[in-house]
């Protein structure tokens, strides 16, 4: 998880005499919990105990019963505790939620880089498949993806899952951060290929690169203590737009990245994509003229 919110100063009640307790909880490395008396000046410790990941409610109760010889009762937190670590607040920084930090600045990306992919023949899969089956590919597909994307696209500043399909953002658009949105694409569509759509008979998936303007924007939640972002702006809609134009295994780039020479590209014949760009509204005229496709053995101009 990104985010851990947990309380880490506990009032606890032991069944069997009354009694209340204070007692504060905290971690060794990644998998102890450490259970101390919360009633002195200087805690006092009394427990380890092992634990997978960050423990539930019932498994820290059972911990704490465990560190007294008697069943205990939560009564209350005394205060609220959020655990971040780097690699945490890297990739809290790049989803839509974050932590409430008073700091909400408007930013105008001219020229942002945003990819855009989705499942081909997602619809005809949900008809005809059963939950089970609808749960492990979803499941897959979006965990595999944000790996995928933690792991090529390191300069990226905002992702988000869009059901079949996900989103991402470079606030520039830059030598670094164009082969970064190609690998991602590259890495992920050779997994897809080989390992995660190969149980399902069609499915594929397809997607859009291109650069222009966005906005950044923030609000706040202030009651859940979090803030909301998101980007809006003609290079989310182009991009949501014109990946309906790539089939299976393909990328289509905009005319304005591909004037850069760092994408090679080739050009289909528009009367083949005559229907389709006629569905595709709100467009500039340039990126109705011309239909390209990323083509890693072709030519960058």
């Amino acid at each position: 998880m990104f985010l851990t919110l947990k309380n880490k100063l506990l009032q606890i009640r032991i069944i069997s005499t009354g009694d209340l307790k204070t007692v504060l909880l905290d971690f060794e490395g990644e998998n102890t919990l450490v259970i101390m008396e919360g009633d002195s000046v200087i805690p006092e410790f009394i427990h380890r105990e092992p634990v997978t990941g960050f423990p539930s409610d019932k498994e820290i109760t059972r911990a704490i019963g465990s560190a007294f010889g008697q069943e205990v009762r939560i009564e209350k937190a005394l205060d609220r505790d959020i655990r971040l670590d780097a690699s945490d607040l890297a990739g809290l920084a790049k989803m839509p939620v974050d932590i409430f930090d008073n700091q909400y600045l408007d930013q105008v990306k001219p020229d942002a880089l945003i990819l855009c992919i989705d499942i081909r023949d997602f619809s005809k899969f949900l008809r005809d498949n059963d939950k089970a089956s609808v749960f492990e590919l979803i499941k897959n597909f979006t965990s595999n993806f944000l790996s995928c994307v933690n792991q090529f696209g390191l300069a990226c500043d905002y992702y988000k899952l869009l059901g079949d399909g996900a989103i991402v953002i470079w606030d520039e658009t830059t030598d670094e951060t164009i082969a970064e949105a190609l690998q991602v694409f590259d890495t992920f569509l050779e997994f897809a290929n080989e390992e995660l759509f190969t149980p399902y008979d069609g499915l594929g998936f397809g997607g859009a690169l291109v650069t222009d303007m966005v906005f950044k924007y923030e609000i706040s939640a202030e009651t859940s203590r979090l803030k909301y972002r998101d980007y809006v702006g003609y290079g989310i809609n182009l991009a949501c737009r014109i990946q309906a134009l790539a089939r299976c295994n393909e990328l289509v780039i905009n005319c304005k990245l591909a004037k850069s020479g760092k994408v090679p590209f080739v050009q289909r014949d528009l009367e083949d994509y005559r229907d389709l760009m006629s569905l595709l509204k709100g467009l500039k005229e340039e990126d109705c003229s011309r239909v390209l496709f990323y083509t890693p053995q072709a030519s960058c101009t």
